[in-house]
């Protein structure tokens, strides 16, 4: 069974029941057959965007996501020695560079919507709209 670590749009869209359906059939297969992580990286860009009025408050956290089934991968030192190999993002959302270094340093599918990292053309990075 594959690993998948959910991006966190493609995590706001399986926690609520009226975006669900934005996440595709290839997608929901993959977190239906997989141990689905999230991160606590995810919680913070949610916590910031709702902060910034950019999001409305969701009541996500850490307990309601493993209550789901969810499991919880921490953001370690060897996550972030994957960012250096990402030279091509240096621009770009520091939660999606953190996110896609944590995916790719455990081997995990990672799912996502966000068109930049899905042009990587990485083998395992999934639009998580498919």
């Amino acid at each position: 069974m594959r690993a998948v670590l959910l991006d966190t749009n493609a995590l706001l869209w399986l926690m609520d029941e009226r975006k669900h359906h934005n996440l595709g059939k290839r997608a929901q297969e993959s977190i239906r057959s997989s141990v689905v992580y999230f991160s606590p990286i995810s919680l913070t860009e949610i916590s910031m965007k709702v902060m910034l009025k950019k999001l409305k408050p969701a009541p996500l956290t850490a307990d309601v996501l493993v209550r789901h089934g969810l499991v919880e991968l921490c953001y370690e030192a060897k996550h972030s020695e994957h960012l250096q190999g990402l030279q091509s993002l240096a621009r770009h959302d520091p939660f999606d560079r953190m996110l896609l270094s944590q995916a790719l340093s455990e081997g995990a599918l990672f799912l996502t919507a966000d068109s930049v990292l899905l042009d990587m053309d990485l083998d395992d990075v999934v639009d998580a709209s498919l």
